[in-house]
This record gives C-alpha cells, structure tokens and sequence, in this order.
C-alpha cells in the first residue's frame, strides 16, 4: 500500500462523545489525544498525530491508526474514500505535518437520546442507560465552546459537517456548531425524527439553509415502527417528513436489515416509493441474535421469499436492489450458530424488563416469526 492516499489527517475531525479526537470515523479512537485532558490545538498539532501525518506522507497507511480503513478494503471501500472524494486534488507531500484545515467535521457531543431502539444500548443512547440505571454523562461538555471558537477560527475551510447522536437535534451544542458553520456547508444528519419539529430550536436554525440531508433511522412503519424504536410516534415521523420536504431539504432513510424487518420488507418498501423518499440500506451486525441468516432454516426460507418478492419490483433504486440482492445471496453462505434461544431470550428481556407496556406485541406484530420460536 506504498500509494495510500488519504486527506483526512489534514481535513478531518472527528469528536466521539467521550472526548476522543479522531480526524476521521474510523481512526483509532486512542491514540491521538481527549479533550478532557488536552486542548483541541495540542491533540490536532501534537506528536502522535505529526507521526500519523509522516507515514501517510510516504503512500503508507499507519498500521494501528488506519487500521479498520485497511481491514474495510479488503471488501470494498472504506472511510477514507469519503473525505477523498472532498478534497480532489489533495496531496500528501505538499502538505507540513502540521498543517490542518478542517474540510469535513463530525462531532458527537454526547450521548443524549429520548428513545431506547430495540437494537441499541447504553453506550449510545441514554435513555438505554436510564432503562438500565446506569450513569451516563449528559450535558454541556467543558471542552465543546473550545471546539466551537476553533472551528470558527477555520470556518472557512469548512465544506461538510454531519450531525450525529445520540440524538443531534437534542443536542444544544448544535445550535452554536449551525451559527459558526458557512452558508454553503453541507449538513447531513443521522436522526430518530423523533421530536416536534415545530418547537426544536435547532431544526429551527437548520430550517432556512438550503444544504441539508435528513438521514432517518427507522426500518418499520406503524405499530411495528413504535414497538422497534421505543418511545417514537409514528404519526409524528410522518408529520416532521412533511414538514422537511416543505423546506427542500433532502430525505432518505437507512434502515438496518434485521429480524424486525425481514419479513416485512414489502411494506417498507412500498411506503418509502409512495413518499418519494430514498432508501440507504446498511448491514446490522450487532447483536447478532437479530440477524435473520442466524436463526435457523425456517426463518430464512421465510426472509428469502420476502427478499424475492422486492426485488421483483421495477422501481428500486439501484443501491437499494444491489444491497437487497448481496442480502439474498448472503444466505447461500453457511454460518457456524443458530441464535434461536439468545433470540427468545432478547424478546423477552424487552418486554418483561425493559419495554413492558410492549409486553406480547412481538407475537402480535410478527406472527409468522413468534410460530417457528
């Protein structure tokens, strides 16, 4: 790989809600620095992140940060093509190694969330940690008003900002973040939808820029939409869609492909087509128990003639179809388990230890499933 090319070093940042600095989403959250103990000057200027910097210099991906980079081109693409693709022309060896001038930023300022997903946990959401009566750091971080004055000090550099949870528009550290960032940025963010719209303060500074794409996480509608993303409203995500589209902004949603869905693809599907709305698949990988290859041959007979009854429709998007077909032949794989039992085990934990007013819903919702448990 003595041609590794990658601009995120000098164009990223990265912040996770523990204070890890990163200059990309994939970068060794460790090694660089965390803004509890250090300023954002000394971590994105310091000697770790210089050494970094020499190594790609030479073509060379550095073996412990650019590691998950390396490991994802073994099948495909990887994060670093991302901040590639916004900075054409980027060259390694006209570059000092402390020059740095944020092009794309993606801040996590916390962990704060008003649902508990199905799926998620206590570590990214906190109502998931409340379920659990864990601790969990909410709030204002010390260092987030330090970030804001550098990133105003490099506004102008700034192309692309995502905005990410827990729940970014529960995040006040936004509305400061939205009036630093230029006009012509681009801001995408991954969103539950969750919260009125007509009273958040900071889809109201999102409102009137032109640039902005929703990515909303959901993978059901109706009833099974409410009892997957606990504590969600499914006439409130339809209404706030309304109202997004109303601004111009783009929508998509990125449903996760899972047991909660795979047998009610076509429902999804046909929503999303009669809405105009795109859809951006991606892989669910844990836990694994809710992976539909993993439970056993009844159950993926059952996600396989769901699979080939979608992609039989002539409107899919080819994203879509090439995501939903690489899902169909992901069954002609052998795999070592089946996670029937942890399966039981999860359905019964929500509804009797964490969700209970959900409690029977899944047999109800998903009886074709509940049959062969």
């Amino acid at each position: 790989m003595s041609n590794f090319l990658c601009a995120a070093p000098w164009r990223g940042l990265h912040i996770n809600p523990r204070g890890d600095v990163k200059t990309c989403c994939a970068g060794d959250p460790n090694m660089l620095g965390n803004l509890n103990s250090q300023t954002i000057e000394e971590i994105l200027h310091g000697p770790v992140m210089q050494e970094v910097r020499q190594t790609l210099r030479q073509g060379i991906p550095h073996e412990q940060y650019c590691y998950n980079c390396i490991q994802a081109e073994r099948y495909g693409r990887s994060e670093r093509d991302w901040h590639n693709q916004l900075n054409p022309g980027f060259a390694a060896t006209q570059v000092s190694d402390t020059d740095y001038d944020p092009v794309l930023i993606d801040i996590r300022w916390n962990t704060t969330c008003n649902l508990s997903c199905n799926y998620c946990n206590e570590h990214s959401s906190s109502q998931w940690a409340s379920l659990k009566k864990l601790s969990v750091q909410s709030g204002t971080r010390p260092y987030s008003e330090q970030v804001c004055g550098y990133l105003e000090q490099h506004q102008s550099s700034i192309k692309q900002v995502a905005l990410i949870g827990g729940e970014p528009l529960l995040l006040k550290e936004n509305e400061h973040l939205l009036d630093i960032l230029p006009e012509t940025c681009a801001v995408n963010l991954i969103t539950n939808l969750s919260v009125d719209l007509t009273t958040n303060r900071v889809f109201a500074k999102l409102a009137p820029r032109h640039n902005v794409g929703w990515n909303i996480s959901f993978d059901n509608i109706g009833d099974r939409f409410e009892y997957v993303r606990h504590g969600s409203q499914w006439d409130l995500i339809e209404r706030n869609i309304k109202t997004l589209q109303a601004c111009g902004h783009r929508i998509g949603i990125h449903p996760l492909y899972n047991i909660y869905n795979a047998t009610r693809l076509t429902e999804l599907i046909s929503w999303t087509k009669q809405h105009g709305i795109s859809t951006h698949w991606q892989s669910l990988y844990h836990p694994e128990h809710l992976d539909p290859l993993r439970l056993g041959p009844d159950i993926k007979l059952l996600a396989q003639i769901e699979l080939r009854k979608v992609l039989a429709r002539t409107d899919l998007e080819h994203g879509e179809r090439s995501f939903l077909q690489q899902a169909l032949n992901n069954y002609d794989q052998p795999r070592d388990s089946v996670l029937i039992d942890d399966l039981i085990t999860h359905i019964q934990d929500i509804e009797s230890r964490y969700h209970t007013s959900t409690q029977g819903q899944f047999n109800q919702l998903w009886p074709e499933i509940s049959n062969l448990l």
